[in-house]
């Protein structure tokens, strides 16, 4: 073994001598993508988000607003996290519980073609599964329940549904827990959900926007009137953009439209992540673009806050890293560079293992 180690040292000191390029033992972890890639993936999870539902029907006080974010997995797959916030309150109002933010992690994945009776035409299926290794299940109560819905029909049939009830014991009655749910996806088909825009993705891509759903949250600045949230995450052109769009949900007070954001992520040679550039980009010059802000009304900040620990710790305010704010008429504030490395540090986050 020494012998052999010490003949490959010989040959890389003889290829440097005589002019050749020093080797290195790197990788790409990302991939450069087109703006039709971008614009793809982003639409993509726009359509997809338009058919999952983790909000509650009716804005009441007190109660907890959702922010439901998805991103791509590999392959064909989408990964998501639901997780709440703090409770609505009205002036006077006092929370009736710790409001620690709590998670419900999931997948959406292919699921088999071939049904049990053997006379049914093969149809494509999808199937929408929590993850209870990164989720908090709650017992049924009041407060914390969360149900997360997908219409993988072409209209009208029932959703795919998940929770995040514990699962009882097996001698115990059952709760209503469900972890899995599995249908047809002709819906999803059509709406071309199935197939990636490109299979550019890397599991450092998926590392990074796994940490994003975990830490990143924008709010209304109206502090009485928080909406629950959904967000798209996905990759920009270069390969250190990534891109981040909130759509508050302001049932019927305003048009669904969009915060449209960038962190554009450096690392070190491990992988680390190490800082970021974040903006706010300014508002679409008309209707249909991406790319661009679509809010009319509204006013959002976007922030980060360091890793916790779901349902047992708070994130404390000094510790927040403002991403952006988007204020009309103004449009939004200039780019800012947040510590990407001081906000991960003392968690194991940002070791990447792939």
């Amino acid at each position: 073994m020494m012998k052999n180690r010490r003949a490959r040292t010989c040959v890389l000191i003889s290829l440097v001598a005589s002019g050749f390029p020093a080797l290195t033992w790197s990788h790409e972890l990302t991939n450069p993508l087109t703006a039709e890639e971008v614009a793809c993936d982003e639409l993509q999870l726009e359509r997809l988000l338009h058919r999952m539902n983790s909000a509650k029907e009716v804005y009441i006080t007190p109660d907890i607003p959702t922010t439901l974010l998805v991103s791509r997995g590999l392959g064909g797959a989408y990964d998501g996290l639901v997780a709440t916030g703090s409770f609505r309150l009205f002036v006077g109002e006092l929370p009736p519980a710790y409001d620690y933010e709590r998670y419900l992690a999931f997948s959406v994945t292919k699921a088999r073609t071939i049904f049990l009776n053997p006379d049914r035409s093969e149809l494509p299926q999808v199937s929408l599964s929590r993850e209870e290794s990164a989720s908090n299940l709650v017992e049924s109560g009041p407060w914390f329940n969360v149900i997360l819905t997908l219409d993988a029909s072409l209209g009208g049939g029932e959703p795919l549904s998940i929770n995040n009830l514990a699962e009882p014991p097996v001698e115990a009655a059952h709760n209503g827990f469900v972890a899995t749910s599995t249908k047809p996806g002709r819906g999803l088909v059509a709406d071309r959900l199935l197939t990636p825009c490109h299979n550019k993705l890397t599991d450092f891509d998926r590392h990074v926007f796994t940490v994003l759903q975990r830490v990143v949250r924008a709010s209304d600045l109206n502090q009485f009137y928080q909406p629950d949230m959904e967000v798209a995450i996905f990759r920009g052109e270069d390969p250190h953009a990534y891109r981040l769009n909130f759509y508050p949900i302001y049932e019927e007070l305003e048009e669904r439209g969009r915060m449209a954001t960038e962190l554009r992520v450096d690392w070190d040679e491990a992988g680390r992540l190490t800082t970021a550039v974040a903006s706010t980009y300014l508002r679409c010059g008309a209707g249909g673009q991406t790319g661009c802000t679509s809010l009319d009304q509204r006013q959002l900040d976007w922030f980060m806050f360091p890793p916790v620990f779901g349902g047992r710790e708070h994130y404390l305010a000094d510790q927040v890293q403002v991403g952006g704010l988007f204020l009309l008429p103004d449009n939004p504030t200039p780019p800012r560079t947040v510590d990407l490395a001081a906000l991960l540090a003392g968690s194991t986050w940002n070791e990447p293992v792939w």
